[in-house]
C-alpha cells in the first residue's frame, strides 16, 4: 500500500495514505513523496507501539485495496481506529463500521453549491454531483458512530453567509472542526491568492458560534492554536 507517512509521534499512530479520487488544487498531498509498505509491516509497526489510538487519513484511505484487511487486523489487535475519508466510497465506510471507533468527513462548501464544490474538488460537474450524493450516503453511515466533520475555512467558500446553509448537513455530528486555511504548511498549498492564515481568528470564532446552533462542540484550529467551543 502507498503511504505518505507512518508515525506514532503525536500521541497517536498516524497512517496517512497516498492517492486520491479528487484533484483539490490546494491539497499538499499532490507533491508529497509516496512510500510502499506491506500490510504486514504496517500492522507490525502499530502493534509494536504502546499507543492504542490509530488515525487513518492522508489523501484518501478508501482507495487502498488493503484498507479493510488492515482495519480488521488493527481492530483485532485492540487498536481504536478513526477513519478519515472524503466520502466518495460509502460502501467502504459501511464495511468498516464494526471495526472503527468513528469517522472524520470533510464538507467543502454548502452541498447544494455545485459550482463551488467543482472548483474546490477539481472535478467536472457530473462527477461533483455524484460526489455530493455519495457524501450524503457516507454522512448517514458515519452518524452511526462518533463523527467529526471538518471544514477547511477558505473565505470565498466558507463564511458567515454560507455556513448557515451547511448546518442541516452537520446534524448528528459529534463535533465539527473548523480549520483556518493556510495556518499549517503541512496541510495546504496557496490558493486563490491566499498564502497566509485566513480568515482572521475573530471570524473563525464567529463561524464557530454559528455551528454551535446545531452541534454541541466546535474545535477551531489555526495559527492561534486550538480552541474548543461548547454549548
Amino acid at each position: 500500500m502507498r503511504l505518505i507517512n507512518l508515525s506514532d509521534s503525536k500521541g497517536q499512530i498516524r497512517i496517512e495514505f497516498a492517492g486520491c479520487n479528487m484533484k483539490c488544487p490546494y491539497c499538499v498531498h499532490i507533491k508529497q513523496p509516496k512510500v510502499e509498505w506491506t500490510i504486514e509491516d504496517v500492522v507490525d509497526f502499530a502493534i509494536s507501539s504502546s499507543t492504542e489510538d490509530v488515525y487513518m487519513g492522508g489523501a484518501e484511505p478508501t482507495l487502498q485495496k488493503e484498507l479493510l484487511p488492515l482495519i480488521e487486523q488493527l481492530h483485532a489487535a485492540g487498536k481504536s481506529i478513526i477513519l478519515k475519508s472524503n466520502g466518495m466510497k460509502p460502501e467502504v465506510l459501511k464495511t468498516a463500521l464494526p471495526f472503527v471507533k468513528g469517522f472524520v468527513l470533510e464538507i467543502k462548501a454548502p452541498l447544494d453549491d455545485i459550482p463551488a464544490i467543482m472548483e474546490l474538488a477539481g472535478m467536472s460537474e457530473e462527477r461533483t454531483v455524484k460526489y455530493v450524493s455519495l457524501l450524503r450516503e457516507s454522512l448517514v453511515i458515519a452518524r452511526e458512530k462518533w463523527m467529526r466533520i471538518w471544514i477547511r475555512v477558505i473565505p470565498e467558500f466558507i463564511n458567515t453567509e454560507t455556513m448557515p446553509k451547511i448546518l442541516p448537513d452537520l446534524k448528528g455530528a459529534s463535533e465539527v472542526m473548523l480549520y483556518q486555511f493556510m495556518s499549517n504548511p503541512d496541510f495546504d498549498l496557496p490558493f486563490m491568492g491566499h498564502d497566509e492564515p485566513t480568515p482572521g481568528w475573530a471570524e473563525m470564532q464567529q463561524l464557530g458560534e454559528i455551528v454551535l446552533e446545531e452541534i454541541p462542540m466546535v474545535r477551531i484550529v489555526g495559527e492561534m492554536g486550538s480552541q474548543i467551543l461548547k454549548k
